[in-house]
Order: C-alpha cells, then sequence, then structure tokens
C-alpha cells in the first residue's frame, strides 16, 4: 500500500499506455518503410559497417542518392545485437526514447504554461493516432519528433536557468535529431525559437557566443555520419545532399522526389494524425486571444510558431507524404495544454470528450464485428466496459478538473490501442505473406538459400528481415548454383517454372498477400476480404 501511494497520482494512464507500446513492439515490421530499415539495421549488425549504409551489399540509396541518415540502423542494429534479430530488438531503443520524450513534453509544458499543463501536455503528446501509428510502424519520423521535442524542452531550460548540462542537452538531441531524418530536427526547433524572440526583440536571446559553441559540439557529434557520407557518396552527392537538396531541394525543385500534392495535404493530414484531440485544437481559434498576446513571457510562443511554420514550409515542399506532418505535434500537443488549463471547465467541453469517448469505442466495436467477425455482443461489450472500468479506476486518482475532463477520450483512445494492437493489426499482418514466408524459412527450412521472382516492384524487405538473409531475385534464364533452395514468388510464375524448366517442386506453401498499410474497406470487411487478398507461395525446389 505504501508503495502505491509514492506512484505518481496517474500510474495506471502510464501502465495501459506502456502495455498499448508493448503490443504495438511485438508486431511485424510493415512494408515498405520499416520493414526495409529493419533489414538495413539486421545487414548493418553483420557486415559492421556502420559509417556507410549498406543494402543487400550495396550502397544504400534512393534514386543514385542517399536517402535516410544511420540514426535508426544504428538503434536497430544496438537493439537487435542485445535482444536479438526481432520484432523487439528493432523497435526497443527507439521505444524507450519516445517514454523519454513524453517526459520531456510535460517538463516543457510546465514550463511554460505552469504545472498544470503538464499532464495535459503528455497526453495530447502520446495519446494520439500519429503516436499509435508510428511506434507500430517504425520510422525515422519517430526519432525525429522525440528529439525535437527533448531539444526544445532542453533548451528553454537552458534559456531560463543557464545551466551547462540542459546546454549540451539541446544541442545533443538537436544532433540525434539530425542523425534521424536530417536538417529539419535544426529548421524545426529555429523556426520554433528564432520568430518568438525577434516577437518580443530580445536581441540578448538571439545573439549570443554559445550559439556558435552549440553548432560546433553538434557538428562534432554528426561527424561520424558526415565521414560515412563523404567517404561513400562525396561531397556533391553526400555533403552537400545531405544538408541542403534532400530538406530545402524539395522546395526550390532541386530534388528528385516530386509528388505536386496540393497545399492543403498535410493539414488534412494533421487531423487524422492528432485525433482525438483535433476539436480541442479547433477550439483554440473559437478564442483567439488566448493564444494571440503580442506581451507576453518568453517561451509562450515558441509552440504557436513551431506548428505554424513548420506545417507553412512542408506545404510548400514539392513531394508530401502523409507522416510528414508528424513533427508538427509535439507543438500542437504543448500549445494546446496551454490554452486547455485555462478553458477546461466549461461544460461543452465535457459534453465534447464524453461524445468522442462514445464514437471512439463505437469504431472499436465495429472494427471488432466488421473487420476480425468477433460475435456482436463481444465486439459491444468488451470495449465499452474497459472504456468504463479504466475511466472509473481514474477518476479516483485525481481531483483536477482540467485532467477529469479528458478522461473519456483518453479511456476510450486507450481501449482501442489495446484492441487495435493486441488483435486487429496481429490478424491484418497474417496477410503480410513476405513476413510469413521468411519466418518460415528460419523455423522450418534449416535457413534453405531464399530467391524470388515476382513481376512487379512489389516489396519484400520482411522477407530479407525474418529469413535472416539476403534474398535475391532469379529467374529461368539465371539459375542459382544451389542444386537445393527455396522460391518465393506468385502461383501464376511458380506454374511458369514447373513448365519451363528442368525441376522437381518437393513442397509448396501457399499463403495471402496484402498491402497492409493500403487498407481499403473491401480488405476490411471480412465478408468481401478474400475478393481483394491475392497468393504468394514459397517452393522448396530442387534442380535435376
Amino acid at each position: 500500500m505504501n508503495l502505491i501511494s509514492r506512484l505518481p497520482p496517474l500510474w495506471p494512464l502510464c501502465v495501459a499506455g506502456g502495455l498499448v507500446l508493448l503490443l504495438g513492439m511485438r508486431l511485424d515490421v510493415m512494408e515498405v518503410d520499416s520493414a526495409q530499415y529493419a533489414s538495413i539495421a539486421r545487414e548493418m549488425l553483420h557486415n559492421g559497417e556502420w559509417l556507410e549504409v549498406y543494402e543487400h551489399g550495396q550502397t544504400y540509396n534512393s534514386r543514385g542518392f542517399p536517402d535516410k541518415p544511420p540514426l535508426l540502423f544504428w538503434a536497430g542494429a544496438t537493439g537487435m545485437w542485445l535482444f536479438g534479430e526481432n520484432n523487439w530488438g528493432f523497435k526497443l531503443i527507439p521505444t524507450l526514447i519516445g517514454l523519454f520524450s513524453i517526459f520531456a513534453a510535460g517538463r516543457w509544458a510546465a514550463m511554460l504554461y505552469g504545472a498544470e499543463a503538464k499532464t495535459p501536455a503528455r497526453i495530447f503528446y502520446s495519446f494520439n493516432a500519429g503516436f499509435l501509428l508510428m511506434h507500430m510502424d517504425l520510422r525515422t519520423d519517430a526519432m525525429l519528433v522525440h528529439f525535437i521535442t527533448i531539444g526544445c524542452w532542453q533548451l528553454e531550460v537552458f534559456l531560463r536557468t543557464e545551466r551547462k548540462s540542459a546546454f549540451l542537452g539541446a544541442f545533443s538531441a538537436l544532433a540525434l535529431g539530425m542523425l534521424a531524418k536530417g536538417p529539419v530536427a535544426l529548421i524545426a526547433v529555429l523556426a520554433a525559437f528564432g520568430p518568438e524572440a525577434l516577437l518580443r526583440r530580445d536581441w540578448k536571446r538571439l545573439f549570443r557566443w554559445e550559439w556558435l559553441a552549440g553548432i560546433l559540439w553538434l557538428l562534432l557529434l554528426l561527424s561520424p555520419m558526415l565521414y560515412g557520407l563523404y567517404t561513400q557518396w562525396g561531397w556533391e552527392n553526400g555533403i552537400k545532399y545531405y544538408f541542403w537538396t534532400q530538406s530545402f531541394g524539395r522546395i526550390t525543385g532541386e530534388n528528385v522526389w516530386e509528388n505536386n500534392l496540393p497545399a492543403t495535404y498535410l493539414l488534412e493530414n494533421f487531423a487524422w494524425a492528432f485525433l482525438p484531440w483535433v476539436p480541442a485544437f479547433m477550439g483554440m481559434f473559437f478564442r483567439p486571444k488566448q493564444i494571440l498576446i503580442w506581451r507576453i513571457e518568453p517561451g509562450k510562443l515558441v509552440p504557436v510558431f513551431g506548428f505554424v511554420l513548420m506545417l507553412i514550409a512542408m506545404s510548400l515542399s514539392h513531394y508530401k507524404l502523409p507522416h510528414y506532418v508528424y513533427v508538427t505535434w509535439p507543438f500542437a500537443a504543448i500549445w494546446l495544454s496551454g490554452w486547455w488549463i485555462t478553458v477546461n471547465s466549461k461544460m461543452i467541453w465535457q459534453i465534447v470528450h464524453t461524445v468522442l469517448a462514445v464514437v471512439m469505442l463505437g469504431f472499436t466495436s465495429a472494427m471488432l464485428y466488421w473487420t476480425l467477425q468477433w460475435p456482436a455482443y463481444l465486439a459491444l461489450l468488451l470495449p465499452f466496459t474497459l472504456g468504463l472500468l479504466l475511466q472509473g479506476f481514474l477518476k479516483r486518482q485525481t481531483q483536477a478538473d482540467h485532467i477529469k475532463n479528458l478522461l473519456p477520450t483518453v479511456c476510450a483512445f486507450l481501449a482501442f490501442g489495446l484492441f487495435a494492437n493486441g488483435f486487429f493489426y496481429p490478424a491484418i499482418m497474417q496477410y503480410q505473406s513476405s513476413s510469413q514466408a521468411g519466418k518460415m524459412v528460419v523455423n522450418q527450412y534449416e535457413k534453405l538459400p531464399v530467391y524470388h521472382w515476382l513481376n512487379n516492384e512489389e516489396s519484400i524487405h520482411a522477407l530479407h528481415f525474418y529469413s535472416q538473409q539476403i534474398v535475391s531475385p532469379i529467374s529461368p534464364e539465371n539459375l542459382p548454383k544451389n542444386k537445393k533452395f527455396l522460391l518465393y514468388t506468385t502461383p501464376a510464375l511458380a506454374t511458369a517454372w514447373q513448365k519451363q524448366l528442368p525441376l522437381s517442386v518437393k513442397q509448396q506453401v501457399e499463403m495471402p498477400y496484402f498491402k497492409v498499410t493500403h487498407l481499403n474497406p473491401a480488405f476490411l470487411n471480412g465478408k468481401t476480404r478474400s475478393t481483394s487478398v491475392e497468393k504468394r507461395v514459397l517452393l522448396t525446389i530442387k534442380i535435376d
């Protein structure tokens, strides 16, 4: 009893949220990006090349240029060295950094808006669709977001206290953010802190000798990556590409990547990534006096500028993807927390969050019934029961109205996360045949060499990762030297092989195939799923 009394007031919230993350960590890595990064990290672990990045024995590139900085590969390789070449090993270190960033978000908000903002900031930051998705389908953006949050917190600490440890913490976090995704980490922090100081004409904050020392420290931490980039790519395609073309080139048009989506694209994606807090976020704009105050204490407009300017900058890019908007939500969460503690007692927000909770629980029930074909009574009863139990238990842990009014939505989101990571995605991942085939290779075929033959650019990174080998392409005209091997292909191509070549198929295993990151209504509906699912086969072949 004494031990429990020493725990934080909302410790059950932490336990339930941690369970959601743990369930997400055990899920297979998803094609394309996450599986590719896991495969590269595993290859790095085996080839020992930590400064130069390779994929399938060749220089890792995208359209002839280095694609991603190496931090996620380093973290994944280190995690696999410690805990094995599996989902847990790949995801563990980024997840631990994510947990620390939640702590950082609360401390940052408390410095700006007072202690009351700490818990709302952590809730807005971590209990949202984007945070849930990016730790389940791990990409470089996860570590970028976390280090931006940690860096902003530490920079604010330094500006207020002059602590040298905070100074080193801020620039170390910025360097790690740049090692995760590139200069966008530094750009995000400059976009947040610079205009705020300019607006208040705080020249002492803008012009300090420490900034030069910080840049030198940052470059020192970047130097291993820069050395690897230079030796592998040279100046033009390596160093210049990293600092300029990869980020700014998407605005100037110098970057080869281009999809010319509308300027509103990322704002539209923010609407789902920041769920379920979008209604509250929109509510701020109905009381502009709370957010647009010119003569204000230092720091309070930092998240406002960070969110607005980063959203504008990325919307100007010629190439946009949904997860690019993730970088805005630390600023959105901190900004919203400062506003929320001033208005949350109104009855309208109690109603809004109750309605949101009912909608989310209803959505969870629909997911279980429609997609997983659970009996209607179980699909309806279990999510609502879990949500109500969580809410009843957590209400006893706090007396603060600004927290209590959030609990219905928080508990409903937790229930959704537990069912999504515990039941929905484990069922969906059975249709990622590349990972299923890879596990089959290791568990049943004594690591026979594996090859693939596919007609299109289908991603098989998970096959590389789970089979624990590089899976090379072959064709009837280019047979391997092995007399016995495994072949991953389509049923039609398998038939063609048997007709054209003097070989014998000792065993054929058929498995369902669907691009699990491109869900559609036909696939989600358990009754019509078969109409959208293809087949892949794993053949055991012996050449006569």
